[in-house]
């Protein structure tokens, strides 16, 4: 894995870190007017510890993110993943040789949806340097393709947009840590008001030109950097002293060689790049939130894989991120699809 070892609880320095608030009502999407913005002042923020940090990534299309994927590295320890399910029968013309097995963990019935924008001002705003993820997430959330987690959490759930937040980062190197971004995060939830639990999650988006990287590891997104380029973005899980669990995914800017989407990209390559990224970590959030729920386990090309991994690796003879296009809502979207144990393979519904 690629890094079992549990953090310690360290204080945080969140001393360059602002976070304003914006609501975001039904379909005024991605507004940049930040006229009505609250300002989050850091002070009341500046001592806490966290603990409980567990996260899973989804490897990028190069060197270092295939070794990752084929090593089985995708994210932290799971207690008991050497207990071996039976391997389900794949009826002809089969897809992939592994379903899910349940670890016992909690799995997400109902979800608001919070983008977490970082420097957005740097690349142009939300439209310039992410394309339309609040629009995607509101179609997502009323179409049947969210609809393929309901065999997992045994019930519809309603996964919705919530409310958006800018935040603005005073950076000295182009990449951040994973500390400050879980900074950003506590922020945001305390800004928000949200209780802790798994009825929330923040999509932290990273405008282009920023790496980020796991603390103290080389494990990062850095498309500048090839020997240390391992994801594309990851789900995950903290407890804060203060304020509870809190569940995040990290999408950095998508639209690199390793992580973007391919062609024909009906809302451009940028938009469609972002929205197949932020599916994948939504869907894996809702199915195995802390790493320890639905995880493959039925064979070594697959140990560790969650729903979206499954997908990601390739159908024969189709490039990696090779994504159909669905339609969700009554748009067209370009994403990847999600593992269905009910058809053993990976599907649209």
């Amino acid at each position: 894995m690629i890094s079992p070892r549990q953090f310690p609880a360290p204080r945080l320095n969140v001393a360059a870190l602002f976070v304003l608030l914006c609501i975001a009502v039904p379909f005024a999407w991605a507004q940049d007017n930040e006229d009505n913005a609250i300002n989050v002042s850091p002070a009341a923020n500046s001592r806490y510890t966290y603990s409980s940090f567990r996260y899973h990534i989804l490897p990028a299309n190069t060197a270092a993110g295939k070794t990752a994927m084929a090593a089985g590295r995708l994210g932290t320890a799971v207690p008991n993943l050497q207990t071996q399910a039976a391997i389900a029968t794949v009826p002809s013309p089969g897809f992939y040789p592994s379903d899910l097995d349940y670890f016992g963990g909690p799995v997400v019935t109902n979800l608001l949806s919070h983008p977490l924008y970082i420097n957005a001002s740097s690349c142009g705003g939300v439209a310039s340097c992410w394309g339309n993820p609040e629009r995607f997430l509101t179609d997502l959330g009323f179409s049947t393709f969210i609809h393929v987690t309901d065999q997992y959490t045994k019930t519809s759930g309603r996964y919705v947009l919530g409310q958006h937040v800018f935040a603005s980062m005073r950076m000295f190197t182009n990449t951040v840590g994973q500390s400050e971004l879980l900074g950003a995060v506590h922020d945001a939830a305390a800004a928000l008001g949200t209780p802790g639990g798994y009825g929330n999650e923040f999509h932290i988006f990273l405008p282009k030109g920023v790496d980020t990287c796991f603390d103290q590891t080389s494990i990062c997104y850095s498309p500048d950097n090839p020997a240390s380029f391992f994801f594309c973005a990851y789900h995950g899980s903290v407890t804060f002293s203060d304020i509870g669990h809190v569940l995040f995914s990290v999408e950095p800017f998508q639209n690199v060689t390793g992580c973007q989407a391919g062609a024909p990209n009906p809302n451009g390559m940028l938009a469609d790049s972002t929205n197949s990224v932020l599916s994948h970590e939504l869907i894996e959030t809702i199915t195995d939130p802390d790493g320890n729920a639905w995880i493959a386990n039925n064979s070594l090309i697959a140990s560790g894989a969650e729903i979206g991994d499954l997908c990601e690796r390739g159908i024969p003879g189709k490039p990696f991120f090779d994504d159909p296009i669905l339609l969700l809502n009554g748009r067209k979207y370009q994403l990847q699809l999600e593992y269905s144990n009910r058809f053993h393979a990976c599907s649209p519904r």
